[in-house]
């Protein structure tokens, strides 16, 4: 279930966390598909729903057709550094229109801050 605003969610969710003000760098995020969508021209960044993160054993073999398995960084600047990393993990989101290779080859990405 996709949640636009806190308003929708009644109660916590029954394993894992609600995540809200997340941003998707090279996509926009198409609320009525629930899916990702081309950026509006000149969108750098775009807001994403509430997002549900639950944790899952890891799959081998897992098919992933119509999923990108887009990377989540702490900020933009995505190399980060030893001290500091950026990098958080990968989040699957409907590819839409698009293939998932297509938002991999224009480095889409999800992110929690906008500011280093």
């Amino acid at each position: 279930m996709i949640f636009e605003t806190e308003a929708q969610i009644k109660e916590g969710p029954k394993e894992g966390v609600y995540v809200q003000g997340l941003f998707v760098e090279g996509a926009r995020w198409n609320f009525d598909d629930n899916t990702l969508a081309e950026p509006e021209p000149m969108q750098l960044f775009s807001t994403m729903p509430i997002v549900h993160f639950k944790p899952v054993e890891a799959q081998k073999n897992k098919s992933f057709r119509g999923i990108y398995r887009c990377p989540m960084y702490l900020y933009p600047h995505r190399t980060g550094s030893r001290e500091r990393p950026s990098y958080m993990g990968m989040v699957e989101l409907a590819s839409g229109m698009q293939s998932p290779e297509f938002w991999t080859k224009r480095g889409t990405a999800v992110l929690l801050a906008l500011a280093n």
